[in-house]
C-alpha cells in the first residue's frame, strides 16, 4: 500500500470524479485509475463504483478512507516538523479546546509557550467536545483539552481525566433570583431565561437536567460558542448562565456579577486530555501537555 494511493483514493471521493481528481493530483486519468486499481488490487476489495457521471466510494472504501485520512495527515504534520527544525524553528502544536477553556485558562498557558519558543506557531480549534474529537479522529488537531464528553469506547482514543469540574450558575447582582433568600428551585430556574453554549454535550445536559425533574426547559435566549458573549449577555440582562467558576471570578470580585444558590442545570463532568494512541508526537506538543498537567497538579 502506496502513500499515492491513498491520496488518489481522498481525491476521488472528495471529487466524485476520477478527471477532477487527476487534475487535482497532477497526474492522468489513466494513471489515478491505475493507482487506485492497484490499491483495491492490494486490499482485495472494490473501493469505487466507477458511475456514468463519476465516481462514489464503496462500504469498503468508505472503511478505508478515515484510515487514509489520518496516515495523510500524520505524514503532513510530520513533515512540517522536520521543515521547521531545517528553518531553525520550534515546530508547532495543533491541538483543539472545549469553549469554555479557550476564553480563560490556555490563553496564558500559550503566552507562556511562545515566550518559551519564539518561533513557535499554535493552532488553536474551540469548539464543542464530539466535534473535536472527530477532529482527533482523523488527526487534523494533536489533542483534545477540556470538559469531557461522553464518547463510545474506542482503542484509538485515549482519554487522560485530570480533574473533577463543577460548574455553577451565574447572573448579574440585580437579577430578581440574585435577590432571593434561601436556595433557588428548580421550577424557578425553569421559569427564567438563559444565555447557554451550543454544544452538544453542553444541551444534552442541560436539558436533561430539567426533562429528569418533570419540567420544561427553559426559554433560552441566546445560544453560542462564545463563553466572553455569554458573560457579556448576562451581564447586561437579566439572563442566567452555567459557567465554570474560574471564568466569572474577576466579575464575581468585582461585585458585577454573583453565583446563584442552587445546582447547576448541567451535570458534574471531568477536565482532561485526549489523544490518540498513535498519534505523532512532538516535543512542543509534549511540552504543552506538561504544562497543563502541571496546572492541574498531574
Amino acid at each position: 500500500m502506496e502513500v499515492q494511493q491513498l491520496k488518489h483514493l481522498i481525491a476521488a471521493v472528495e471529487c466524485g470524479n476520477l478527471l477532477r481528481a487527476a487534475d487535482e493530483c497532477n497526474i492522468s486519468q489513466s494513471g489515478l485509475s491505475r493507482s487506485i486499481g492497484a490499491l483495491e488490487d492490494r486490499l482485495g476489495v472494490q473501493l469505487l463504483l466507477r458511475k456514468p457521471k463519476g465516481v462514489e466510494p464503496t462500504v469498503f472504501g468508505l472503511a478505508v478512507l478515515p484510515h487514509a485520512r489520518i496516515v495523510m495527515n500524520e505524514l503532513a504534520r510530520c513533515a512540517d516538523e522536520i521543515r521547521s527544525i531545517q528553518a531553525g524553528e520550534v515546530g508547532e502544536v495543533n491541538f483543539g479546546v472545549t469553549q469554555n477553556y479557550s476564553y480563560y485558562f490556555i490563553p496564558q498557558i500559550l503566552a507562556d509557550l511562545n515566550t518559551s519558543y519564539p518561533g513557535i506557531r499554535i493552532s488553536v480549534k474551540s469548539g464543542g467536545y464530539l466535534d473535536l474529537i472527530a477532529d482527533l479522529k482523523v488527526g487534523s488537531i494533536d489533542f483534545v483539552f477540556g470538559l469531557l464528553g461522553q464518547i463510545d469506547d474506542d482503542p484509538d482514543i485515549v482519554i487522560e481525566r485530570l480533574r473533577e469540574h463543577h460548574s455553577r450558575v451565574v447572573a448579574r447582582t440585580s437579577h430578581p433570583l440574585a435577590q432571593r433568600q434561601g436556595e433557588i428551585m428548580p421550577e424557578q430556574l425553569a421559569a427564567a431565561r438563559w444565555a447557554t453554549l451550543t454544544s452538544e454535550g453542553f444541551q444534552r445536559s442541560f436539558i436533561g437536567y430539567f426533562f429528569s425533574r418533570g419540567l420544561n426547559a427553559p426559554v433560552q435566549v441566546v445560544k453560542t460558542d462564545s463563553m466572553p458573549l455569554i458573560q457579556q449577555s448576562i451581564a447586561s440582562t437579566d439572563l442566567l448562565a452555567v459557567l465554570p467558576p474560574d471564568v466569572a471570578l474577576r466579575e464575581i470580585d468585582s461585585g458585577e456579577l454573583v453565583f446563584l444558590d442552587c445546582e447547576a442545570p448541567a451535570e458534574q463532568t471531568d477536565i482532561g486530555i485526549v489523544t490518540r494512541q498513535l498519534g505523532f508526537a512532538t516535543r512542543h506538543r509534549n511540552d504543552l501537555l506538561a504544562r497543563i498537567r502541571k496546572h492541574f497538579g498531574h
